[in-house]
């Protein structure tokens, strides 16, 4: 399915690209991050209730209106805890990273109203790097993709990657395809 760009289902963010772009690959940030996220956010909210509950009937002479007071505490707690969890992955889930024969559009929401957008050209680029730190990392197969630009242009960093390697290798063969640098390989351009 193309849009009016030309270019085959490209998130609506990307308002740059020319009729003539192909995109090769879309990436998303890795479900890790916003689940790390969901657990520390429900160890904190059950750490807070349970405070309330053990502490509260201790201050206050009045038992059941303790209970009363720390039920509304947790009524309280737990819809702010979901609201801030519904928008933390909003927010999460719009961070793309979007490669094309010739650009890589790097999208960072920082906040609801908050959005980065920046355009790369693959002639520009310099190194990619995949990076793999720790044991998560590397047992559910994501990592940082930071891609070094030439002279004064801020450097990528896409972290939450999944398949880093893979899509650095990606990155790695359309520049050497746009710059002309491959000699007919035949494996060059196929993707795994």
């Amino acid at each position: 399915m193309k849009n009016h760009h030309g270019v085959r289902g490209v998130h609506s963010t990307i308002e740059t690209t020319d009729a003539d772009e192909v995109k090769l690959c879309e990436v998303a940030r890795h479900p890790f991050g916003i689940i790390m996220l969901y657990v520390l956010t429900t160890i904190g909210v059950m750490a807070g209730l349970a405070m309330s509950y053990l502490l509260l009937p201790s201050v206050m002479e009045d038992t059941d209106q303790a209970f009363v007071i720390a039920n509304i505490f947790a009524l309280v707690i737990i819809f702010f805890a979901a609201l801030v969890l519904f928008l933390s992955t909003i927010v999460y889930r719009q961070n793309r990273l979007i490669v094309t024969d010739r650009n890589i559009t790097q999208i960072l929401q920082m906040g609801l109203f908050s959005r980065k957008v920046s355009q790369l050209n693959l002639v520009n680029v310099e190194d990619v790097t995949s990076e793999k730190k720790g044991v998560f990392a590397t047992m559910f197969g994501f990592g940082a993709l930071k891609i070094e630009t030439a002279g004064e242009q801020e450097n990528f960093n896409f972290k939450y990657c999944p398949r880093p390697g893979y899509y650095a290798k990606v990155i790695l063969e359309a520049r050497e395809k746009i710059l002309g640098q491959h000699d007919g390989d035949p494996t060059v351009g196929r993707y795994r």
